[in-house]
């Protein structure tokens, strides 16, 4: 199994000519083993698992390279949550229809091994040197864009771009295979937080018989304090999921002075959290631009 690098976050973009700098990608980590002579692809996340089935429009990608190698990357889809409902399809028919509602693409930036040996020691701007020698990109394929010395703009651009953030690496840095090292350096964008879900609001259209946002709180000197609403990033799977899931919890308001600026369908008891991405917090400490990533855990009272 290989495992990928990781990269420590920092919190702020910097200029230097020995980093290269990319986009940070929102989507999924993926190994990816190719091999034009036998015809072969085969996907791993980054747990190690065997994803290749789950991504059938990417079973070629072994024609786009001339020589056996290992690539790191990142499968990505329309967003986050595309990609998400994706990766947890397991039956045929369910892969083939989010294939067609949600397509992948792979997004190629590092090399470890070319023709079985490794070439992880060799300095990164060398290893993106033999990528783009030995690969070529169509559509379901592409390698990641990069540029030198400026980190600022492109940090600029992601976050006009309303994008995840930017990923700087050092030019003459090694593959540390399974280690986080600042030899990578990921600056977001977002921040992201867990906050308890105390209540929904009415859904309108589309959403009437859902809801239209969690009610979202977190402690604050032993309060539960009010902290906004996130009506965003909801798959309609997930809505429906949600909704099953907090019905039987439906309590009193556990908020202290909640101020809610839009008519309440039920409060909770605050059993459940979720992790919300968001670009600041108002003077105030409500969340700006929250969206939904996923449900976390049961939380205990």
């Amino acid at each position: 199994m290989i495992r990928p690098m990781l990269a420590e976050t920092t919190k702020e973009p910097f200029d230097r000519k020995d980093y290269i700098y990319e986009s940070k990608l929102d989507g999924v980590r993926c190994i990816a083993t190719l091999n034009p002579n036998l015809a072969k692809t085969a996907l791993q996340a980054r747990s190690g698992s065997d994803i290749t089935h789950k991504f059938p429009e990417l079973a070629e990608l072994h024609k786009q390279v001339r020589k056996p190698c290992i690539l790191d990357g990142e499968i990505v889809s329309t967003s986050f949550n595309a990609i998400q409902h994706r990766i947890h399809q397991e039956k045929p028919l369910g892969i083939k229809v989010a294939q067609f509602q949600y397509p992948a693409i792979y997004e190629v930036f590092d090399i470890l091994y070319l023709d079985y040996d490794s070439v992880m020691a060799k300095p990164l701007i060398e290893r993106k040197a033999i990528l783009n020698s030995i690969f070529a990109q169509n559509y379901y394929g592409r390698m990641l864009g990069w540029q030198t010395g400026n980190g600022r703009s492109l940090f600029t651009i992601a976050k006009e771009n309303n994008l995840e953030g930017i990923m700087a690496k050092a030019m003459y840095s090694p593959y540390l295979q399974g280690k986080r090292s600042d030899y990578w350096l990921k600056v977001k964008c977002f921040k992201e937080g867990i906050f308890y879900i105390c209540g929904v609001t009415e859904g309108e259209n589309e959403r009437a018989s859902t809801f239209g946002s969690l009610i979202l709180g977190e402690f604050v000197d032993g309060k539960l304090v009010y902290v906004g609403n996130v009506g965003s990033g909801f798959t309609q799977d997930q809505l429906k999921m949600l909704l099953y899931l907090l019905e039987p919890i439906e309590s009193e308001c556990y908020l202290d002075h909640a101020s809610i600026d839009r008519p309440v369908k039920f409060w909770t008891h605050p059993q459940l959290k979720c992790e919300v991405r968001f670009l600041e917090r108002t003077s105030d400490g409500k969340l700006r631009f929250p969206t939904f990533r996923k449900l976390c855990y049961m939380a205990s009272l």
